[in-house]
């Protein structure tokens, strides 16, 4: 008290000179409108422009569609080549002039606005405001003073007697004091909810005080910055106990943003532990309070024992750790119900229990919701727990929503619903199978159900999809899927599901494709709906199936029998991935999804694993970075690869078996890859497809343990083949690499044909070459053809002598169509390594000419394309290339154009649309004259879109690119008004298209303002299509280094979105300059504190020192192949 009186009378002898100062500044000049201020704005000309450009959005009046000629045709194309030469030393001022900020009262510091890049606006008007008298001012002060006196008085008065507040530290002995009030109301799990299922009081009962926010840390604290984002933490395994039984219950709260509950999970000690250990929970932001612990006991009179403990974070606030008494130490096999109280956090950055939302199309409002996204580490930010796959327990969920909700879901059915309190909805689910805590689901939302439930209410399981009242017609076909690959499954696993229900959902903004959430699959929009009125592509159809029959297989792989630590991620991953291959060609043979397998998964993990940015498929994880990694290409794409390969090893029946066996010996629980290398080789050696002196774990550990993938050479000795390895990496051979794989070997020739894919010789790891006798009949051969690596079965890229690649170049055309697309692949990347010069992989590459039909070889091609271009678009021998491919794509286009009839088969209709990409990418005028025509054909009328959807990719992002700002507008109205998420996303990659770079630039900063319309699961996609436009890459990387800490602290850190970010970049990164460029970028991201900012950088580092190497070495050779090429061919340059 003494302190505080000392406090008011040295305010009161300052009275005097507070008078004199006092005097209220209005800084409303800095808010004048445009026009009042723009004597202070260098830029108020440009925001003028910008200004009525924007007012085109508003108008609800699509433009007049202005017809195309020769002679408008020309002064557009000077104009565009202007705009590529154009300076852009301004760009960090787009964010600012487009109005995508208001200015704060903090950045007017001094009479001065301070704008991100920097720059100040100073305003120096005329004084305004109130000045007030000495009088009046002593007479105020006077008052406020005695508020303050009668508050403290009144506080003092009311609490002296009142309340001890009851911290996590609180002995158990005191909690049973009936003269003790306790602060937190929430309902707290005892024993008896072990036992006899009995619902919590309410939290309104007016015998107990209102529950206040919770015991928050400071570094705790919910409602300031989240200080953990991108900051990586490293992860401890605590041994000694594991969960028996949750029960949780749960109230997310919208209007606060978060999560008030409570939780009693039954433990038991784990017998092998010889120390008594703590019992150590994983929290992320929790607050924890009312803790319990209470002995478990099997007696009938229920009596609950109290244990004494002592209770607290952890240092670094990643743990909350119980310590029993020491007395309860020798009980070997002590089980415990830990009870306690929290508060969590409701997110926005997708993870852990997240806020979303909609926009109702009736009513036009904005709907709120909330949904879970636990894998892989974000169980504790929702609750505390066990959180690692290997702590299996049951789960009993209870949500209490608001009563205006129409609905909640968890993994289970709902077993019962009733009132709460007023307003209020408890609703109480079944108890799960042993599941981990990354499984665990749950969502409260007005999301409708389609009611497939009801048409089939005798089937198991129950099968219900629910998305929004106007998207239910769209999930016809998922749910098609769903009942062709159930039972297939069933079958080919041996197991019958074990869930009553399956419910699948479309969330409006999720961070991965889908999730596969026991009983609760969580989809993206675009990964579940199809519209039905023929608008999805016939890609987008089998996007959607394979997604739905991966994350069914989960409920085997993963659910079932889960992975013991995230190590072996790339088995659960893998296994689903590769299952999802099996089960769409059983439902849909006619797309040859295999054959595209060999294609589409082989680039996506060589690409990404040929440099020493790679890593193993299974490495030592241990930290969130670590975690968040190897969610990569490397995990499923590889994986999927390498349990391929296995499957071509053993034989498809040995593979089943053994796939069927483990899930019958670890259901519901947990294994590793030991046990399935002792089932596939059981199985392999009993049907006699694997030699007996090999094991499966000696040829599977070579593949898993190391990063990277072998070259293997095959040179012609006589009759005889001499096979050798290396590994192969960029940006060139490195001979000093002893890296070293078990490779199956597998082979044809003219006079060969094995007919199936079992190898039948081996190249172990200590092998530098092996001899394969007697492949040639006789000595002279060199018109015979060979080829290695059948049906590309292995994980691996095959390079050939100078003999073998011309006898396959002559009878390219009569080889089988996987070996015509593994040829041209392998070439055109053995060329980008240096294995090769250029004149091979060229020779291959015009096959394409002729063979306009084959669509397996025009896909292949796709992957070796793209990178040539990303190196040479900015390059002089660019004109030359493109001539050479227009040369080369011409009699396709030609064949199929831009008219897409109605009786195509499915792989019909995506080879033309790989056709028109390539056609127009190449600037073919036939090609962008009919798609600039299309477009605007659209434009005329908006609500009627000519365009086939197989074709809307490249017909957008043609028109974009050829067009003006109409044109993208446009294009941004409609992806505001489309219901179809296939269709949002075409548009978000084409309005990166563009050649405008104020458009580009506001685009950009449109991924980081919520009310733009761009979800946050889209982030990545906006900005990688305006960073692989050569002529936004440059803007994007400025404006990724402007607002980076904005950026990090928006996305958070849970779905890689700042690492694609980062990598697109890079795409036309090849000079010096670039890499001093990074460089510094990372320093930035260091000095702020952004590590994991700083490691993206690290790789993508790796790929900038590969394309300068290339460009060093490379580019050269081949323009001059080029050259020669349209020199000899006599290809029309223009």
């Amino acid at each position: 008290m003494s302190l505080t009186l000392t406090f008011l009378l040295s305010l009161l002898s300052n009275t005097n000179s507070l008078s004199k100062t006092i005097k209220l500044q209005n800084p409303s000049l800095a808010f004048k409108s445009d026009t009042q201020s723009s004597s202070y704005s260098p830029s108020y000309q440009q925001d003028q422009e910008q200004q009525q450009s924007l007012s085109y959005l508003s108008s609800s009046q699509a433009p007049t569609a202005i017809p195309i000629t020769n002679e408008s045709a020309a002064p557009l194309q000077g104009f565009m080549q202007k705009i590529r030469n154009f300076n852009f030393n301004d760009a960090k001022k787009f964010k600012e002039r487009f109005h995508f900020e208001y200015y704060t009262k903090e950045k007017f510091m001094g009479g001065q606005l301070k704008t991100k890049n920097g720059q100040k606006y100073v305003f120096n008007g005329p004084p305004s405001g109130v000045f007030v008298s000495k009088t009046c001012a002593t007479f105020s002060v006077l008052i406020v003073i005695l508020i303050i006196i009668s508050s403290i008085l009144i506080t003092y008065f009311t609490t002296r007697n009142t309340i001890n507040c009851i911290n996590v530290h609180t002995n158990p002995n005191d909690l049973q004091d009936t003269n003790v009030v306790r602060l937190n109301a929430t309902p707290v799990a005892t024993a008896s909810m072990l036992s006899v299922p009995m619902p919590p009081k309410s939290k309104y009962n007016p015998e107990t005080l209102p529950a206040p926010v919770g015991d928050i840390p400071i570094e705790h604290d919910l409602f300031s910055e989240d200080k953990t984002k991108l900051v990586d933490r490293k992860l401890h395994l605590y041994d000694g106990w594991s969960p028996l039984q949750y029960k949780i219950t749960i109230e997310p709260n919208l209007a606060t943003s978060s999560n008030n509950g409570s939780i009693a999970i039954e433990i038991q000690r784990d017998s092998k532990t010889s120390t008594f250990l703590p019992i150590v929970l994983d929290v992320h932001n929790v607050s924890i309070s009312n803790v319990r612990v209470i002995r478990a006991t099997n007696t009938s009179n229920g009596e609950e024992i109290e244990l004494d403990f002592d209770s607290e974070y952890s240092q670094d606030n990643s743990t909350f750790v119980v310590t029993l008494s020491k007395s309860v130490e020798n009980d070997k096999e002590l089980q415990v119900i830990l009870s306690m109280d929290f508060v969590s956090q409701l997110t926005d950055t997708l993870q852990g229990v997240y806020k979303t939302s909609y926009t109702n199309v009736d009513t036009n409002n904005q709907e709120w919701m909330v949904s879970t996204q636990f894998s892989p580490i974000d169980a504790r930010r929702a609750f505390p727990c066990f959180d690692r796959p290997d702590k299996k327990a049951n789960f009993t969920i209870t949500i209490i929503r608001e009563s205006k909700k129409l609905m909640a879901l968890s993994n289970m059915p709902v077993i019962r619903s009733s009132p709460h309190r007023p307003g209020y909805t408890k609703d109480e689910f079944m108890t799960s199978p042993k599941m981990p805590t990354y499984l665990v689901a749950f969502i409260v939302s007005d999301l409708v159900k389609s009611h497939y439930s009801d048409l089939d209410a005798s089937l198991v399981p129950r099968v219900e999809i629910w998305t929004r009242p106007e998207n239910t017609e769209m999930t016809n076909y998922a749910y098609s899927m769903v009942r062709k690959f159930l039972p297939f499954y069933e079958d080919y696993f041996g197991i019958k599901i074990r869930l009553p229900k399956l419910d699948l959902v479309s969330v409006p903004d999720f961070g991965f494709g889908a999730m596969e959430n026991w009983g609760l699959l969580t989809f993206r929009d675009s990964a579940l709906l199809v519209p039905d009125d023929m608008a999805s592509s016939s890609e987008h159809m089998e996007h959607v199936a394979q997604i739905v029959a991966h994350e069914l297989a989960h409920q085997w792989f993963g659910n079932l029998v889960t992975p013991k630590w995230w190590d072996d991620l790339w088995l659960k991953e893998g296994f689903a991935c590769y299952m999802s291959y099996i089960a769409l060609n059983n439902a849909h043979p006619e797309y040859k999804i295999m054959d595209i397998f060999t294609v589409f998964e082989f680039k996506e993990a060589m690409q990404h694993d040929a440099d020493n940015s790679s890593h193993a498929i299974s490495f030592d994880v241990e930290s969130t970075t670590d975690i968040r990694r190897i969610f990569d290409p490397i995990t499923y794409s590889k994986g999927t690869i390498l349990l391929r390969m296995l499957n071509s090893i053993v034989g498809d029946e040995a593979f089943r078996d053994a796939t069927q066996d483990l899930l019958k010996t670890a259901a519901y629980n947990n294994a590793d890859r030991e046990e399935l290398w002792a089932h596939m080789s059981h199985h392999a050696h009993a049907k006699k497809t694997l030699p007996e002196n090999m094991h499966i774990k000696d040829v599977m550990n070579s593949w898993i343990s190391k990063p990277g993938y072998p070259v293997v050479t095959v040179e012609r000795r006589d009759a005889d083949l001499v096979v050798k390895q290396e590994r192969y990496i960029l940006p060139s051979r490195n001979v000093s690499d002893n890296s070293r794989w078990v490779i199956p070997i597998s082979f044809e020739t003219d006079e060969l044909h094995k007919g199936d894919n079992i190898p039948t010789h081996w190249m172990q790891e200590n092998d530098t070459e092996i001899i394969i006798n007697n492949v040639f009949s006789s000595d002279n051969n060199t018109d015979n053809v060979v080829y290695l690596n059948l049906y590309r079965t292995g994980y691996f890229r095959v390079n050939y002598d100078l003999a073998s690649w011309l006898a396959l170049r002559k009878k390219f055309s009569t080889l089988p169509r996987v070996t015509r697309a593994q040829l041209l692949d392998d070439a055109m990347h053995l060329a980008q390594a240096e294995y090769l010069t250029y004149d091979i992989p060229l020779t291959f590459l015009i096959e394409i000419f002729s063979a306009t039909d084959d669509e397996l070889l025009w896909n292949a091609a796709q992957n070796g394309l793209n990178y040539l271009i990303d190196m040479l678009q900015r390059e002089p021998a660019y004109e030359t290339f493109r001539a050479f491919m227009k040369f080369n794509v011409r009699p396709a286009f030609e064949r199929y154009g831009l008219n897409e009839p109605d009786n195509e088969s499915h792989l019909q209709l995506q080879h033309r649309a790989v056709v028109a990409r390539l056609a127009c990418k190449f600037n073919y005028d036939r090609c962008t004259m009919a798609a600039h025509l299309k477009y605007r054909e659209w434009m005329a009328d908006a609500k009627l879109n000519p365009i086939k959807p197989n074709l809307k990719p490249t017909i957008y992002c043609t028109a974009l690119a050829e067009g003006s700002f109409q044109e993208w507008y446009f294009a941004y109205k409609q992806y505001k008004r489309s219901t179809s998420a296939s269709e949002k996303e075409q548009i978000l990659t084409s309005l990166g298209c563009t050649t405008k770079p104020w458009l580009l630039s506001k685009y950009l900063n449109m991924t980081i303002n919520p009310t733009s319309g761009i979800l946050k699961q889209d982030g990545a996609r906006a900005f990688r299509s305006v960073a692989k436009n050569p002529i936004g890459y440059e803007i994007a990387f400025d404006f990724l280094q402007t607002n980076i800490k904005e950026i990090a602290d928006y996305f958070g850190d849970g779905f890689s979105t700042l690492s694609e970010m980062i990598k697109s970049i890079t795409t036309y990164m090849n000079k010096e300059y670039h890499k001093e460029q990074l460089e510094q970028f990372a320093k930035r991201a260091r000095k702020l504190g952004l590590t994991a900012v700083e490691s993206a950088i690290e790789v993508a580092m790796q790929h900038v020192n590969n394309n300068i190497y290339w460009r060093n070495r490379s580019y050269y050779s081949l323009k001059g192949y080029l050259e020669a090429i349209v020199s000899e061919f006599h290809i029309n340059i223009f």
